[in-house]
């Protein structure tokens, strides 16, 4: 994925100036600017293009050391950086791996011809990338990975929470009569009927393949609808023409078991019985 295609909270921390608007101001007069606009960096451009970053930091420092009336044009002569940026073509594989070997805190990412386009914040960033990683790329749902994950978390804890199972009927077959492009579409469809479905503090998960998991915090009655509602909602759905059925297992801690982990058990079970009498 290149860093242009991709979705964060851009930091609204940074200013932009170009070279001649602000090489005759001071230290000072800059660091009015800082408060001014609650600015964490300052980009300063030539022609749109990076040349130099200021940050807070360097204020603060160039302050102490009482370089108040220093002007910022000799203050670049004096503390010459490199300007690191990236390609908004590039991959955010490499713009992490630039932050980390040149150990910055921000990234320039420039267009294809070197004009400023936007600054990427190192933990901003990194939280995206962890984001991506406990999360299923087709669907935008959480992988097993980040269920084992939540599942290791909440067992720990005594939450009223559901498990529910849903797995898609015949979905070989689809794939096989109508190609691998329409088994996607079929997949995002259920994902969305599921993200639909539950609140901002459950969890949609895709297992892989047609197999997905809800987990939801609530007692057995509320389960029981969202489960139904899961089920009547993907049940009968027409994609081009083709009906999508599905069979769903549930179970819930502490009404079914104790144990969140056998509640995992129980609502697998439930599952594959509903798939074997269907």
């Amino acid at each position: 994925m290149t860093i242009k295609n991709i979705e964060y909270n851009q930091s609204d921390d940074i200013h932009v100036m170009e070279f001649d608007e602000v090489k005759n101001k001071t230290i000072e007069d800059v660091s009015k600017i800082f408060i001014k606009t609650k600015t964490d960096v300052l980009i300063i451009t030539k022609k749109n293009k990076p040349f130099y970053v200021l940050t807070s930091t360097d204020i603060i420092d160039a302050l102490v050391a009482h370089c108040d009336e220093v002007k910022i044009s000799m203050y670049i002569d004096r503390n010459p950086k490199s300007v690191i940026t990236v390609s908004e073509n590039e991959t955010v594989f490499e713009a992490y791996r630039l932050m980390r070997s040149y150990k910055i805190h921000h990234l320039i990412v420039v267009d294809d011809e070197g004009y400023f386009k936007t600054l990427i914040n190192f933990y901003d960033f990194a939280s995206y990338l962890t984001e991506i990683a406990l999360k299923d790329e087709m669907t935008g749902l959480y992988n097993k990975r980040f269920f084992e994950f939540i599942l290791d978390r909440y067992k720990k804890e005594d939450i009223e929470t559901g498990i529910i199972f849903i797995d898609l009927d015949n979905f070989k077959k689809i794939n096989d009569e109508h190609g691998h492009l329409f088994g996607d579409k079929v997949i995002k469809n259920v994902a969305n009927i599921i993200n639909q479905s539950i609140r901002d503090i459950d969890y949609g998960f895709r297992f892989g393949g047609d197999e997905f998991v809800v987990m939801i915090f609530s007692d057995a009655e509320v389960l029981n609808k969202v489960a139904n509602r899961i089920e009547n909602k993907i049940t009968g759905t027409k994609i081009d023409g083709v009906t999508i059925e599905c069979s769903v297992g549930y179970a819930h801690y502490p009404t079914d078991s104790n144990d969140l982990e056998e509640v995992l058990k129980i609502a697998d079970e439930r599952m594959y019985q509903k798939k074997r009498r269907d």
